[in-house]
């Protein structure tokens, strides 16, 4: 249904409840039973009902005192309600009417909270306001945090999207690569919808379908060349006075940053051009109900698990429901975290984070603006398409709005300078709270260059989304340095810089090369000047020390990405050469070359073998991580699952045109694996070579101490058993813990009481708090769990 948002937001930031739901977003007035009272633990609370729609019933209760509502009592006095009136919205008011907790059942059968404070940003109340004016009981239980919804049909619908693009793209022969374009393609393409949706692009709403018309009449199926290309370089990656006469045409359209430079496919396939018909189709796709249900930052998670079924060619067992668990998983993490921060234990009788944030103690509001919140960082190892990524994110953006709203009400210069500096940051709040997360919170990391795009887009898609106006948006915050690509389970956690130091970067690689200047540097010398340069670039500055007035802004951002990338390179070939000793000289690892019919040939390790690994040296690329904190703050993950073997499907997947040109397809292989490989010295080549390669990591994983609790000891010796990918990833994630840390892994339940995994639990017993959960809102015979730990 349609209403006035402007008044919806006029009565929430006033509280002013009944109006909010009866008369703006068309609830009706109770027809019975108006008001429960109760008593809870010696005290007596009265819910008053406002409003109803159907079966389903918000209530209000009113405290005299601004108490710490503990886990117990909010569940006392939920389910009271709900004996008589089920699944109700609770919604906790003080005295002054400035705070509210808004409390009920998630259909995950989670308990969940969330705070609404008077003046507090309420752009992320925007769409729960839409779900509030718009919700059937229908549909199921209230639940005011972002859930997945028609997941199957919009997978459906993507596929023949990603198909019909993905065939007509002319100009990249590869067909990952130019499956990867497409899904690039793809999230552009929605970013700018929702520029348009909002009109933000020349103040029209049709903006695309117009140029897309516009570009027909002049010349047929030039769309992509002579309208997208254009857009994507010179319109939305310059500032409007700096864009050239030519894009004249494109009008007033926001100034994004670097989000749409040219992509490193573009310079690789430069000669790329698309016809206008898969264009047509999707601006026809965009205008249909599915998609504008879930276009919105809601509906993340529903986008995110679709291109990830989508990109990855696996279907996630109980994938709508461990979507929706993913909110409680975050729930969970977060509240244990931010507690034991502050100082409290916790319990059911304590009083869980939101609580804390309904209260609004100024000491612990002062925790978290001056120690906690700068010093936070959350890590996804492999983050995929970004699914918890993007559900930690909203929650981000929720506490950091209720702490302004917190302490707009408080009396305080300390807290008061953190809001002024809020404030000055950037013109827009909305902007500058969600710099602030990219800048201290966010990070992934995953072996897939297409997801890690996916997952950058995504991340920007939830800010596009609810922005009201231009300058919430000028620039869109960059994150190609916090989720990167690479190997999680091989890499540098900790730098030995002394060894660093002592290699000598080879001439043939360097010569005539610009990193040669950099060769002879010091680790540290070209870690800080790497640290340097990222932090001007996340700042945005508009400020070069040395030309201060000569250099636009959209220059200074390409001089400190070109520096960072030339570091990154520099470091990058050092940092291999270092793996490479330790894997040969400290290891004693060998490359075994497998063979058809013979033993595999062995021979010594060369640094090509180092560098088709792709690994991430976590000491490097997030130095100050784990060089300040020692850790990451929250690791949270939903794991790669399986032996670590190789595979017939994983094969096929990488070897794609390979094995498209030759005519045979993976249950031919899988049948006649033998002949086909004696038959064809191609296949032969690339199978042996794939082999090879899982050979080299299973021996460095077997020898390697960052990974001495795979197996278990049989007097006094390591035993070479079958190696699980979610095992490694789990030892990983404890050694990239900071101490306090809290880590939170959906793995499958293997990991309960396999002999195999005797060691691995060992260490989680002996080194941490652990627990292992049912994911929630999955059935308990779900083959997946939820294994968190707190490193002690």
């Amino acid at each position: 249904m349609s209403f006035d948002m402007q008044q919806a937001e006029t009565c929430l930031h006033s509280l002013d409840l009944v109006t909010l739901f009866r008369e703006v977003l068309g609830w009706a007035a109770p027809s019975e039973g108006r008001a429960i009272a109760t008593r809870a633990f010696n005290q007596p609370y009265r819910a008053y009902c406002i409003a109803q729609r159907d079966d389903a019933r918000v209530w209000e209760i009113k405290l005299n005192t601004p108490i710490n509502l503990s886990i117990k009592l909010k569940t006392r006095l939920y389910q009271t309600i709900h004996k008589k009136h089920p699944c109700p919205l609770l919604i906790f008011t003080d005295r002054q009417r400035y705070r509210s907790l808004w409390h009920w059942q998630s259909p995950a059968d989670c308990l969940q909270s969330l705070v609404f404070i008077s003046q507090q940003p309420i752009a992320g109340w925007r769409p729960r306001l839409h779900y509030l004016a718009n919700y059937s009981p229908a549909s199921g239980a209230l639940n005011l945090q972002p859930q997945s919804v028609g997941y199957g049909e919009f997978t459906q619908q993507l596929q023949q999207q990603i198909t019909q693009l993905s065939d007509n793209i002319n100009g990249i022969d590869d067909s990952h690569d130019r499956r990867w374009y497409t899904t690039v393609l793809l999230l552009r393409l929605t970013i700018i919808h929702l520029l348009q949706r909002n009109g933000f692009l020349n103040n029209d709403i049709w903006y695309l379908h117009n140029q897309l018309g516009r570009s027909q009449q002049r010349q047929p199926n030039t769309f992509f060349k002579s309208v997208l290309q254009p857009l994507f370089i010179q319109g939305f990656s310059l500032p409007t006075l700096e864009r050239p006469r030519s894009i004249s045409w494109a009008g007033q359209v926001p100034y994004l940053g670097d989000v749409f430079y040219t992509h490193p496919l573009e310079a690789k396939y430069s000669r790329v051009d698309i016809p206008d018909a898969p264009f047509e189709a999707i601006l026809v796709w965009f205008e249909s109900p599915l998609w504008q249900q879930v276009s919105n930052s809601w509906q993340a998670n529903t986008v995110s698990l679709a291109f990830e079924q989508l990109i990855t060619d696996q279907s996630p067992k109980n994938t709508k429901e461990a979507g929706d668990a993913l909110g409680g998983c975050c729930e969970l993490l977060l509240n244990q975290f931010m507690l034991r921060q502050l100082g409290i234990e916790p319990t059911a009788a304590a009083p869980d984070f939101w609580s804390i944030l309904f209260c609004g103690h100024p000491e612990h509001l002062r925790q978290l603006v001056q120690t906690i919140l700068p010093q936070f960082s959350v890590l996804d190892p492999a983050c995929g398409t970004g699914t918890f990524l993007v559900a930690l994110q909203q929650r981000m953006v929720d506490i950091y709005s209720v702490l302004i709203g917190q302490l707009t009400h408080h009396s305080d210069s300390q807290l008061d300078i953190w809001v002024k500096g809020l404030r000055t940051e950037h013109p827009s709040l909305l902007q500058t709270i969600y710099r602030r997360i990219f800048r201290y919170g966010l990070y992934g990391v995953d072996i897939n260059p297409a997801v890690v795009d996916i997952t950058r887009l995504q991340l920007l898609l939830s800010l596009v989304a609810i922005a009201q106006q231009p300058q919430d948006i000028e620039p869109l915050p960059n994150l190609d340095f916090n989720i990167v690509t690479g190997d999680s389970l091989i890499g540098f956690i900790r730098v030995d810089e002394a060894g660093f130091d002592r290699l000598r970067a080879s001439e043939t690689l360097l010569q005539g090369n610009l990193l040669q200047p950099l060769a002879a540097e010091s680790y540290r010398t070209i870690l800080s000047a790497k640290n340097i340069a990222l932090e001007h670039y996340r700042s945005q500055s508009y400020l070069l020390e040395e030309l201060r007035q000569d250099i636009p802004h959209y220059a200074q951002l390409e001089f400190f990405r070109e520096q960072i990338n030339r570091l990154d390179e520099m470091a990058q070939i050092k940092l291999n050469e270092l793996l490479l000793a330790e894997f040969s000289q400290t290891l004693g690892i060998q490359f075994r070359a497998a063979q058809l019919t013979a033993a595999p040939q062995r021979r010594l390790l060369r640094i090509e073998d180092i560098r088709i690994l792709r690994p991430f040296h976590w000491g490097y690329h997030f130095s100050h991580v784990l060089e300040q904190s020692g850790g990451f703050n929250v690791i949270l993950s939903r794991l790669p699952q399986g032996v670590f073997r190789p595979t017939t499907q994983e094969f096929f997947q990488r070897f794609y045109d390979l094995a498209n040109r030759k005519n045979i397809n993976v249950n031919t292989f899988k049948t006649a694996k033998q002949s086909l490989l004696n038959a064809d010295t191609e296949i032969a080549n690339a199978w042996l070579s794939y082999q090879s390669q899982y050979s080299l990591m299973t021996d460095y994983f077997y020898r390697s101490p960052q990974y001495d609790h795979q197996s278990p000891l049989l007097k006094g010796k390591r035993q070479r058993t079958q190696l699980r990918r979610h095992w490694l990833f789990i030892e990983r994630c404890f050694n990239l813990l900071a101490p306090q840390g809290i880590c939170g892994l959906v793995v499958s339940n293997d990991i309960k009481d396999s002999p195999r995994g005797v060691a691995l639990r060992s260490l989680l017993e002996n080194q941490t708090n652990s627990d292992l959960i049912g994911l929630p809102g999955l059935l308990p015979s779900s083959d997946q769990c939820l294994v968190w730990f707190c490193k002690t």
